[in-house]
């Protein structure tokens, strides 16, 4: 399918139950889909995005139901941008933890997940409390593209 740009940014505000996460999903996937994203690279980022706010469930909101996740998609030509923002206690980015993928056992795979899903990753942590996710996903792969994961 051929990109359709969307003019300004997509900005969805969900609560932080995980019956939102249905509706993240389809607004992901409709954004991925006028991006010209193949079904297979829609389907990596519905994915990764779920696993994001799920984690920001989890772990920022300790399951808590009524707090607010903020999602702005940003398209260009080139990319497909998205900024996830939670108003949790601060984090330091450099312990958030990969399991090994050999180990079998349920859980621990959302950053595989969110990797898998994007070129970029970046985490800030806000001086106001809370943390920013900023997710980039090029629409034309770059030559010996890899994930650059960044922490602030």
């Amino acid at each position: 399918m051929a990109s359709e740009e969307l003019n300004g940014p997509v900005v969805l505000e969900i609560p932080s139950d995980p019956n939102s996460l249905s509706i993240l999903r389809a607004v992901v996937a409709n954004i991925s889909e006028k991006a010209g994203f193949s079904q297979e690279e829609s389907t990596r980022l519905i994915l990764g995005i779920d696993e994001a706010c799920t984690n920001i469930i989890r772990h920022a909101y300790r399951g808590c139901c009524t707090q607010r996740i903020i999602i702005t998609f940003f398209t260009s030509d080139q990319y497909l941008e998205i900024n996830i923002r939670d108003f949790g206690p601060k984090s330091d980015p450099a312990t958030f933890k990969e399991r090994s993928l050999d180990e079998v056992r349920p859980g621990g795979l959302g950053l595989h997940f969110i990797k898998s899903a994007v070129d970029e990753l970046e985490y800030e942590s806000l001086t106001d409390g809370g943390m920013l996710l900023k997710l980039v996903k090029f629409r034309i792969k770059r030559e010996n593209s890899q994930i650059e994961d960044k922490c602030s």
